[in-house]
């Protein structure tokens, strides 16, 4: 044992030596005057020392049990108590006899012990929660100190302003790569105020929203949200471009249409020969008006949702579109070739495919040469459907194949104004492709030709929904 163990024992042991000494000395003489009776003193003293001893020994050793019992529990009070300040594991409770002096002291505890551990499991899961949130959420998140040190951010974040992996812990002033969010960010630390601006970032358009806020007395942060506008601007321009060339394209038959009827009104329908030519041009002029509305309403569309999927006979389809294009095909003295796989199982929508075969046929045929001719393969495996549409015709730059599938686009507006079409074929294809995740590859060299190939998913098909 320790001295500072041992000290207590020894004291309780010589005091109640002491004291029941001296009690059993008294009781023994008094004792002795009341039976006149006289004992030898040696004899006696040796006896009454004897007994002192003994019972100060079982006195002082039940007393220091207790003390150390005490002690103990005291202890354990303690390290829960520091283990609870800590935030560390607690452990389980203590336990004290409900006639233990200190159980209500344990009690209480154990209590503030449970609550602690409730507090910390849900501020766990915020926290996990919180963290989920971040780096799952379509915005770059910042939270900055005072002191500049950046000291949270999410991937968004990284990614859209190039931040390296160890950028946490960093001043702000040494990873930004862009001035102008540098000097905002800095603008809300000195000014203490929510500051929001729109701003080119290594390429991006970003809306970046920069905020002041106070966690607690004396503890202030700056977050700083960064929205990717990129993808919506674009989007933007293409909807402000579509609207322009719809109007363009729009206008010009409609303005034919008005000024050859106008024509006709005014006199013009007296002539036999001007009068069959200009009806002939107001019904051309319509037909291209209708062709041109079809198409735009068929981008506007709405794709349909649980589309019916069936085994499509691939082959025949292919033929259906080379006999709509017969008087076209006649005129250009083109070749037909229909390879499609009439054994596979092509499984998807009809109307889907017919308006992809349609537009990519009618495509190759408009734009191919003299003599040319045009090919269609199709095969399927058990996960994907191919369409490959090949012609001869003249060909698309390399500089100009990016573009080929934007809406109202067309090669050399100036060389194929004698060429029928409303620019939106491939758009159209495009499009559908795109939204029943598949994807299209070009390939095409000026004066030899072009080849399209478009890859779908091979539906499963629901039998509920089949056709026979």
């Amino acid at each position: 044992m320790h001295k500072h163990k041992i000290g207590p024992f020894i004291r309780s042991f010589v005091f109640f030596a002491i004291l029941f000494f001296l009690a059993t000395s008294v009781a023994t003489i008094i004792g002795n005057m009341i039976s006149k009776k006289a004992l030898a003193y040696g004899d006696l003293w040796e006896l009454l020392l004897i007994v002192s001893m003994g019972l100060a020994l079982v006195v002082a050793i039940v007393l220091e049990w207790t003390r150390r019992r005490q002690q103990e529990q005291i202890d354990l009070f303690i390290e829960k108590m520091q283990a609870m300040r800590a935030q560390n594991a607690y452990g389980g409770k203590v336990l004290l006899r409900p006639d233990d002096p200190l159980a209500p002291l344990a009690n209480a505890i154990n209590d503030v012990q449970s609550l602690n551990r409730s507090r910390t499991k849900m501020l766990q899961q915020q926290a996990s929660v919180l963290n989920v949130l971040l780096e799952n959420m379509p915005i770059g998140v910042l939270r900055i100190k005072p002191n500049h040190e950046i000291v949270q951010m999410n991937d968004q974040a990284m990614y859209m302003l190039q931040l390296p992996d160890n950028a946490i812990g960093k001043p702000f002033e040494n990873v930004f790569k862009s001035h102008q969010l540098l000097a905002l960010v800095n603008q809300v630390l000195d000014e203490q105020i929510s500051q929001r601006e729109q701003m080119e970032i290594d390429q991006l358009d970003v809306d970046v929203f920069v905020t002041y806020y106070q966690l607690r007395e004396r503890h202030d942060e700056v977050m700083v949200l960064l929205y990717d506008m990129t993808e919506l601007k674009r989007l933007q321009k293409m909807q402000a471009d579509f609207a322009a060339n719809a109007s363009h394209e729009l206008r010009t038959p409609l303005s034919a249409i008005i000024g050859f009827a106008d024509t006709l009104l005014d006199g013009a329908q007296d002539d036999p020969e001007v009068r069959s030519e200009f009806i002939q041009i107001i019904h051309d002029q319509a037909e291209h008006l209708l062709a041109l509305t079809n198409d735009i309403l068929t981008l506007a569309k709405t794709p349909v949702q649980n589309k019916s999927v069936e085994q499509l006979p691939i082959r025949e389809m292919v033929d259906e579109t080379f006999e709509t294009q017969a008087n076209t095909v006649k005129g250009l003295q083109l070749t037909l070739y229909n390879r499609a796989d009439a054994h596979t199982a092509f499984q998807q929508n009809r109307d889907d495919v017919q308006t992809i075969l349609t537009n990519l046929i009618v495509n190759a045929i408009k734009y191919n040469q003299m003599s040319g001719s045009v090919t269609v393969t199709a095969h399927a495996d058990q996960r994907q459907c191919f369409i490959t549409v090949s012609d001869t015709g003249m060909g698309i730059p390399s500089d100009q194949q990016e573009r080929i599938f934007e809406r109202f686009y067309r090669l050399d507006k100036s060389h194929n104004k004698k060429i029928p079409g409303t620019g939106l074929g491939l758009a159209i294809v495009n499009d559908l492709v795109q939204s029943l995740g598949g994807n299209i590859h070009l390939e095409s060299q000026v004066g030899v030709g072009t080849k399209i190939t478009v890859t779908l998913p091979n539906l499963p098909i629901d039998k509920r929904k089949s056709k026979v």
